[in-house]
């Protein structure tokens, strides 16, 4: 049974996401038992969803949210769910989160582009204006990070938990850091 963490319904993003989770577990050949939480991509949203998930319909094999996941795992600890494996975004409080529990079973993949896209689409933009010719497309790579997580590296613990780990496209010349 696994808790799908929903982003803002009726957008695209949470659509694309949605249809990807449910084709990667149904190429599994696995029955599943998806439950889905709306979080809004809102750790507060997030929380509350989750602990009513969790309340309701709990405790689940795995968790799959889209943001708002540090409200999440807070919602898991708060509950006092076992911890299972918990695919999300890079956030910084997630990825806190992974670090600190994953020797008591929180197994983490942390994955996303970051709002740091948004400089890249602006450099883009900014290029075409003065003549430069740019390409069609940019594929950005994705900022994954897995368990075992590190502190300064895949987060940073002397940070605040609400921002994107993974800012930097050194391919674009987008070179941001936690700091």
């Amino acid at each position: 049974k696994v808790l799908e963490v929903r982003g803002v319904a009726g957008t695209s993003v949470d659509t694309d996401r949605h249809n990807g989770i449910h084709e990667t577990l149904d190429a599994s050949g696995k029955k599943w038992q998806l439950v889905e939480a709306i979080g809004n991509w809102d750790d507060g949203t997030a929380q509350k969803a989750t602990a009513d998930a969790i309340a309701v319909q709990g405790p689940f094999d795995g968790y799959t949210a889209q943001g708002g996941d540090t409200g999440t795992v807070q919602a898991m600890i708060d509950a006092k769910q076992k911890f299972v494996p918990f695919a999300g975004e890079t956030e910084n409080g997630f990825r806190k989160f992974c670090g600190k529990y994953s020797a008591q079973g929180l197994t983490c993949t942390s994955a996303g582009t970051g709002p740091a896209q948004v400089a890249v689409a602006i450099k883009t933009a900014i290029d075409a204006l003065k003549g430069t010719v740019v390409p069609q497309s940019v594929l950005l790579p994705l900022a994954v990070a897995s368990d075992p997580m590190k502190d300064g590296q895949d987060y940073y613990s002397d940070q605040s938990d609400n921002f994107f780990v993974g800012n930097s496209f050194p391919t674009c010349g987008i070179n941001f850091t936690a700091q």
